[in-house]
């Protein structure tokens, strides 16, 4: 049996891939070999982004049953803890992003950390993985249209 791609979401992928009425529209710009990448993946996320969009979700003061469809949404992605290889590799992402001034947030190192340790790419909706400088790290780049939903 071959086994499928693991592929780490971001935060923004979770946001913009959010069951609604939308959501044809959020990833119409999205290429038929990329959604055909991603269907074949296993899509993961970094304990990381279950905490962003949890905050998120206190921040917005949003009804329970909101709050469910969304927890629901995010139980679809498999979770990926941190472990010590991650930690390591985040420290070595935030040392070079703050020598090579590359302004990253400490998340999103976080995320790619979880994903350069794994060997696997980083699925986001936003530019914010692009000014890693880690040529090792593959970013599938996910263009959401304005009408996506704020991740957090």
């Amino acid at each position: 049996m071959l086994s499928s791609e693991l592929i780490v979401c971001d935060t923004s992928f979770v946001g913009a891939t959010l069951p609604a009425a939308r959501y044809a529209e959020r990833t119409a710009d999205w290429s038929s070999e990329t959604r055909a990448r991603l269907d074949e993946a296993v899509l993961a996320v970094s304990v990381i982004s279950v905490a962003e969009v949890r905050a998120g979700l206190l921040r917005r003061r949003l009804g329970a049953r909101r709050v469910e469809r969304i927890e629901q949404h995010l139980a679809t992605f498999a979770r990926l803890p941190l472990d010590e290889e991650t930690l390591d590799a985040w420290a070595r992402l935030r040392a070079a992003s703050l020598d090579g001034g590359w302004n990253v947030g400490e998340n999103d190192l976080w995320i790619a950390a979880t994903a350069r340790t794994r060997e696997v790419a980083v699925a986001a909706c936003d530019r914010d993985f692009a000014r890693i400088d880690d040529s090792a790290l593959e970013v599938i780049y996910l263009p959401a249209t304005s009408s996506s939903p704020p991740a957090s």
